[in-house]
């Protein structure tokens, strides 16, 4: 070995020493599979550009996102071993903590619950309050997902029982604007563009939104951090530095959403996330971009009020008087990526 190639091989060996974020990129790609519930959906946006400006690619990291029709099928894909992380309510932190699973969340994509409950037009004329679901069919992406946790806390607040409705799970786009179509729920909590769909369709009314802060402060007194990556405790503590390139990637993908133009973003997503109709897409993005965080940071105060939530109405949450909700997410990695290196 000549000179020159040693003093070029100490030069990388330390520079990847120095950087040990640049280890893991420079090395052969460390596969992640991530399990999200309806990836098309506005909530998920923040992973979606992730994936499609290159962010996770340039943390060293291949990463694979399967999609399922909601948040539980998705946080089961995870406990199963199909996938390392979800993207998905931070709501099923709490409630897996509650049942003796360590979860944790890392990284926050959305600041408010960024939900809303719609009405089928013929019923909307007679709308006066959540009490008015009772013995509705009520359509949820799926079954034990975040928007039944907001269907159920719907009708806690009114004291009607969580089984005065009938859930029925529809998923999120084309299908569930075709249930309400056919006549198969009367009603519907869901995301956007879902949404908009359904109204510009002239099938629904919304008659409660979370997208707004002005919105959660009304149905829930607090904003409530919603979609987060999370995993197991386990996954965490073996591979902090997987878990930080995550982390980081999340960083540059909010803060990059922060300054976007609408048409920046639609040009970005895959086209067929617009459902074929431009216009509502980006009539649900304007409503939605009121509620994605800022930072990834995970609010202490929006956790404890998220937990208290919960405990109204979720038996395991209920019956966990020691849970401490505080060990359900950490921001240590959010903040080493905000002060560590200023995302371009």
């Amino acid at each position: 070995m000549t000179a020159r190639r040693r003093f070029l091989r100490c030069a990388l060996v330390g520079a990847a020493l120095a950087h040990p974020l640049a280890t893991l990129a420079q090395s052969r790609a460390r596969r992640v599979v991530i399990a999200v519930g309806g990836r098309a959906a506005l909530y998920y946006l923040p992973l979606t550009l992730a994936e499609r400006l290159g962010y996770f690619k340039e943390q060293g990291l291949d990463v694979e996102i399967l999609d399922f029709a909601g948040g539980a099928k998705a946080l089961q894909a995870m406990m199963g071993g199909s996938a390392d992380v979800v993207a998905g309510g931070f709501d099923h932190v709490i409630v897996l903590r509650a049942k003796g699973q360590p979860l944790q969340a890392f990284a926050l994509m959305v600041a408010t619950p960024s939900l809303a409950l719609a009405v089928a037009r013929a019923k909307a004329g007679s709308w006066r309050s959540p009490r008015d679901l009772k013995g509705m069919k009520v359509g949820v992406t799926a079954p034990g997902s975040s928007t039944h946790i907001f269907l159920n806390h719907l009708l806690a607040g009114v004291g009607l029982p969580l089984d005065s409705v009938s859930v029925i799970g529809v998923g999120t786009g084309p299908s569930a604007v075709a249930a309400m179509r056919a006549g198969h729920i009367d009603a519907i909590c869901n995301v956007e563009p879902t949404i908009s769909l359904l109204e510009r369709a002239g099938l629904a009314n919304v008659v409660v939104e979370t997208m707004s802060e002005q919105g959660s402060h009304a149905v829930f007194g607090e904003l409530l951090p919603a979609g987060s990556l999370y995993t197991k405790e386990s996954f965490i503590q073996r591979n902090p530095e997987v878990v930080q390139a995550l982390a980081t990637a999340m960083v540059r993908s909010l803060l990059w959403l922060k300054d976007a133009s609408a048409d920046a973003i639609l040009k970005t997503v895959p086209a067929e996330y617009a459902l074929g109709d431009r216009t509502t897409y980006l009539a649900a993005l304007e409503r939605q971009r009121q509620g994605y965080s800022l930072d990834g940071l995970i609010p202490p105060a929006g956790a404890a009020a998220l937990y208290q939530v919960l405990r109204r109405f979720e038996p395991s949450v209920q019956a966990a008087a020691n849970l401490d909700v505080t060990k359900a997410y950490t921001n240590q990695f959010v903040q080493k990526a905000m002060t560590s290196r200023q995302p371009r």
